[in-house]
C-alpha cells in the first residue's frame, strides 16, 4: 500500500485555510479576510492516521515518520 500525507491549514474557527492564502514571513496573513492559521493536521490516504500540530513543520514530520514506519510494517 502506498502511503501519501497531507497537511491542511485551518483557521482558529475551524475552517480550512486555502494553500492559497499567503502569508509573511512572520506568519501574518496577507490575503484579505483571512483570519490566520490556527492550526495543522496531517492526514495520511491509509485512512487510520492524523497528527494534529501547532505548526506545519512539526506535522510534516510526523507525516514523513509515519510513512516511513508504514513502509515498513505492511500489516
Amino acid at each position: 500500500m502506498s502511503h501519501k500525507v497531507t497537511v491542511t491549514s485551518y483557521h482558529p474557527d475551524g475552517t480550512v485555510c486555502p494553500p492559497d492564502h499567503k502569508y509573511t514571513t512572520s506568519n501574518r496573513p496577507l490575503a484579505e479576510g483571512c483570519t490566520g492559521r490556527g492550526r495543522f493536521i496531517a492526514t495520511c490516504t491509509c485512512g487510520t492516521w492524523t497528527e494534529p500540530s501547532a505548526t506545519k513543520g512539526y506535522a510534516a514530520d510526523m507525516g514523513r515518520r509515519h510513512r516511513i514506519t508504514a513502509s515498513r510494517n505492511p500489516n
